[in-house]
């Protein structure tokens, strides 16, 4: 297969900027410079694998995090496993009509949106793993913007499925180790996507996770970083991956080039370094340091000379629902996009901030969520998670939507789905009603308080006239219920 170095390039630099804790699509404008030079490359990354590891094992031969073979889940505790847990590709069916060298457009003009997670994988270890890093990014395609949100991992929630057992409530960088420890269908990276969509009232559409080795080999290969800290970090107590020991890192205030140790142990530090809340605040300036090296000229360079080795090396430290198509068309996407706008979930003070410090009768110290605050801080770093301009009426409340296909004329659910999140509303599922093709006259189902969503849907889709109806045991994480007729399929 012969794939322009470009094309290479951005699942290089899409892994260097998640592996320092989360990342970032990169956003490449520099085509002519490798367009006409395409070379052989390794088959491209169809990496789906959910890497289910031995927790009975931790410290055996090393398993590779990608195409890992795994035992066929059945279910999730008292769960029926919902069908379609990747969800389709939004960019062309996976069809190109590019030529070699070329990018391909991004076609859907709705957000998406990827979960980055880091794991602590050091060697000699298999695994399952709690995720080190949660970073949400969302990706406008319509005002080509993006936007980053940490989450820091002692956050409390209820793991999705597994409601009324030993694992929930728990941490939520637990949803990745009890998916895998639990072979929930997907894996830890799909348990861990339901779980930050409840946590945060969004439909996430991809996952990225990655180990401390991924990163690494990126920065190795991309020479060193500058990060500019603000005051003096010092931990005499931090976690040493190799030694499985601790060691004493210190990083006096001042702009400065790290490597590839130095900058891994700037983005991890925690301790008398504001804990989480700093790391999450240094790892978005370590992703933006690392865009902004790679888009250099030098950077780029170092990358295409060193693209095949560094490819075979990344591939067992990396797991992705991301396609090929998709990553190569994020690049695509990416030009003209500049700064990323971020922000982390903080403790709540003066009525400001979305965390509540909490004790487990274990005596342990947790973050509860006040999720009213969570909702709000989303709808304005993401714009309520949709593309396009949107109207402030779809995103007051925040209500989730599902658009099912009562008309049965194919298509007319998807398309009228794409027409409410260019409004800004929160649609999070597509699929057929039950009793498909019984409907002449639309419908709205109301599961929740947020009728005021209801009917500016109504007024949206020119359905003003349609009974808007109160209802009860709802699907889980839909407020609202749209049921497409006939009557919509003039429109």
């Amino acid at each position: 297969m012969r794939v322009s170095p470009l094309a290479f390039l951005v699942l290089i630099l899409v892994v260097a900027l998640l592996t320092a804790g989360g990342a970032v699509a990169v956003y490449l404008g520099v085509r002519q410079l490798v367009v006409e030079s395409p070379i052989d490359l390794p088959p491209p990354p169809q990496v789906n694998g959910s890497g289910a590891a031995n927790a009975n094992s931790p410290r055996a031969t090393p398993v590779p995090l990608v195409g890992q073979a795994t035992a066929t889940p059945t279910h999730a505790p008292n769960e029926t496993p919902e069908p379609g847990e990747t969800p389709a590709s939004p960019v062309n069916d996976g069809q190109t009509d590019a030529q070699p060298g070329a990018l391909s457009a991004w076609s859907s003009p709705t957000r998406f949106t990827v979960l980055l997670l880091g794991i602590d994988q050091r060697p000699q270890e298999e695994g399952p793993f709690r995720t080190d890093t949660i970073i949400v990014l969302s990706i406008d395609p319509v005002r080509k913007r993006a936007a980053m949100l940490s989450i820091p991992r002692d956050v409390y929630v209820p793991i999705p499925g597994y409601e009324g057992t030993n694992y929930s409530p728990n941490r939520i960088n637990t949803a990745n180790y009890i998916g895998d420890l639990t072979e929930y269908p997907g894996g830890g990276p799909a348990l861990a996507k339901r779980a930050v969509q409840a946590l945060i009232g969004i439909p996430i559409d991809r996952y990225v996770l990655v180990n401390f080795e991924a990163f690494r080999i990126i920065i190795d290969a991309l020479g060193p970083v500058e990060v500019c800290p603000q005051e003096r970090i010092f931990d005499d107590n931090y976690p040493d991956t190799d030694t499985y020991g601790v060691i004493t890192v210190e990083f006096q205030p001042g702009c400065q080039e790290l490597d590839a140790t130095r900058l891994l142990q700037y983005a991890r530090v925690r301790h008398n370094a504001g804990d989480d809340f700093g790391r999450a605040l240094r790892q978005q300036e370590v992703i933006r340091a690392v865009k902004d090296k790679a888009l250099s000229l030098g950077g780029v360079s170092a990358l295409i000379g060193q693209a095949g080795a560094v490819w075979d090396a990344l591939r067992d430290n990396l797991r992705t629902d991301l396609t090929f198509d998709e990553i190569v068309q994020l690049a695509s996407l990416g030009e003209g996009i500049g700064d990323i706008d971020s922000a982390v979930l903080s403790i709540r003070a003066d009525n400001k901030g979305e965390l509540l410090p909490s004790q487990l009768p274990s005596g342990e110290d947790v973050l509860t969520p006040v999720y009213e605050a969570v909702y709000d801080l989303v709808v304005r770093l993401f714009d309520s998670g949709t593309g396009g301009q949107g109207d402030p009426r779809a995103s007051d409340e925040n209500a989730s939507i599902s658009v099912l296909n009562g008309a049965g004329i194919d298509g007319l659910a998807g398309t009228t789905a794409d027409r409410l999140r260019a409004v800004g509303f929160n649609v999070v599922n597509v699929a057929n009603a039950e009793g498909v093709g019984l409907y002449g006259s639309s419908e709205i189902r109301v599961y929740s308080s947020k009728f005021s969503t209801a009917r500016f849907l109504a007024e949206t889709l020119g359905l003003d006239s349609v009974l808007i109806q109160a209802a009860q045991n709802g699907p889980p994480g839909v407020d609202i219920e749209l049921i497409v007729g006939r009557d919509l399929a003039g429109q």
